[in-house]
């Protein structure tokens, strides 16, 4: 039976999969196509699950997700996981509650917690495929367990490869999806993806044969869609010409994720030489050559969650940092960060969040900006206490023309020239917490306190830390 209203396939009950689901399968079933699916994905977890992990499906409901969510569940007592699933309601199709409802449906029967997360998706030049990706991507990031489990197969594989090239990538895009990997940002979770050299072919015949139910999103047939044109436009041609090209697609995208980890490797080896205190040193990538340096900065620029910037802009930012004048300051905004040349180093640094003024009510810790301003209670040393409680205190950025007097014996002096001797970055110069007593300067990030406002001995006095969210 089949629902037109919400492209839902349905079998005649859920409650015959179910019971399929949470039965063992009997030993005449050891060598049907369900049975040998199950061993591949027992042998991924075998490989890479811990006995005890937390382990959660993204199901969408379509196919690929429903099958997953079905064979993890099997395996689940056996490899002793924690199972649970997540689904992500993109609030895009008329269909998404139903959707969402068959998936909750599905989970009360199998007995599986299910997360639910709507979000709301902002189109942006790259198209509404990217943003619903970004906000699911989001949403993944703040799964509470060490591995989720993604359904994507051999004929995503193809497609992703596919895609990529034709957007001009490197090794990195032709190597598509890895079967598991990290998920920046958010240590201790990973990504995995036990069907990904499975066809969707196979997946849909097995889950028909065990009884499975899923629904079938409408958006998957519009080739609107550039994934869709390739799957129902162009993969069928090629399929004509070159049968099991999929299967190759794939192969060749493994070939290319063993080359793209050698260059990781070279990378890392590099910035052993190249990189100091987390910054790469403009001599050292100049004498490597043009290939090898621009490998570096695109290893140093993806390390710090960094969109890459096309080809033609990468190779003119790896060149202006190698050839500029030793004394020239280049900035370049690669959108999460801005990347700094400044005294023959490479500085990524983030947008800095402008605050003009907050006044100081005696609190241990302040944000600023995006980093921090601590403040440590000392007993003969830092700033008086008794000083400061004469008139109201207050942080604020430079606006210039500010003068100080951090040094006994020299006069008080423009902090602008100050700031240059103490060789503080340009970027960061407008961004430094000042700390103010009424209308006296009283202490400066990495330069000091006035001398009229120190503690003398035995005084309780009070030490400014600022740590800056930096590169």
């Amino acid at each position: 039976m089949h629902c037109a209203k919400c492209q839902i396939s349905l079998l005649p009950s859920l409650s015959s999969s179910v019971s399929s689901a949470c039965s063992v399968m009997a030993s005449t079933r050891n060598s049907s196509p369900s049975a040998d699916l199950l061993t591949r994905v027992a042998d991924c977890l075998g490989q890479y699950v811990r006995r005890g992990e937390r382990l959660t499906v993204a199901l969408s409901g379509g196919a690929d997700s429903v099958f997953l969510l079905y064979a993890l569940h099997k395996l689940s007592v056996s490899h002793g996981l924690q199972l649970s699933a997540l689904h992500v309601n993109h609030g895009i199709s008329p269909n998404a509650a139903h959707w969402q409802s068959f998936c909750e449906r599905l989970c009360a029967a199998w007995n599986i917690r299910l997360d639910v997360s709507r979000v709301a998706v902002a189109p942006r030049k790259d198209g509404l495929e990217a943003a619903a990706r970004r906000a699911r991507y989001d949403v993944f990031a703040d799964v509470s367990a060490e591995w989720l489990a993604l359904a994507h197969q051999r004929d995503d594989q193809a497609e992703t490869l596919m895609l990529n090239l034709l957007r001009g990538t490197g090794l990195g895009g032709a190597a598509a999806m890895p079967r598991a990997r990290a998920v920046p940002g958010r240590p201790g979770l990973r990504i995995l993806r036990p069907l990904l050299e499975v066809s969707r072919k196979e997946i849909e015949a097995c889950a028909h044969q065990e009884g499975l139910t899923w629904i079938e999103d409408e958006s998957n047939a519009d080739t609107h869609y550039s994934r869709n044109f390739i799957r129902h436009r162009v993969l069928p041609l090629l399929r004509d010409r070159f049968p099991g090209c999929e299967a190759v697609l794939a192969r060749a995208a493994a070939h290319f994720a063993d080359c793209q980890n050698l260059l990781q490797e070279l990378a890392r080896e590099d910035s052993n030489k190249a990189v100091r205190e987390g910054r790469i040193v403009a001599a050292q990538l100049k004498i490597m050559n043009d290939a090898r340096a621009r490998n570096l900065m695109r290893y140093v620029l993806q390390r710090e969650s960094v969109t890459l910037p096309d080809t033609v802009r990468l190779y003119e930012i790896v060149r202006q940092v190698c050839h500029a004048a030793p004394d020239s300051h280049l900035s370049f905004d690669l959108g999460e960060k801005v990347l700094h040349r400044y005294r023959g180093e490479v500085w990524l640094v983030p947008h800095f969040d402008a605050v003009m003024e907050k006044e100081w009510l005696g609190e241990d810790e302040m944000a600023w900006g995006g980093g921090k301003l601590r403040f440590l209670p000392t007993m003969g040393e830092g700033i008086s206490r008794e000083k400061l409680a004469s008139n109201k205190v207050k942080i604020t950025a430079r606006q210039g023309g500010e003068r100080f007097h951090p040094e006994y014996g020299r006069p008080r002096r423009e902090l602008k020239k100050l700031l240059q001797e103490h060789a503080v970055p340009p970027w960061e110069r407008g961004r430094l917490p000042l700390l103010w007593c009424g209308d006296e300067l009283v202490w400066v990030p990495g330069i000091g306190i006035d001398i009229a406002w120190r503690c003398t001995s035995n005084e309780p006095g009070i030490s400014p830390e600022y740590q800056p969210e930096s590169f």
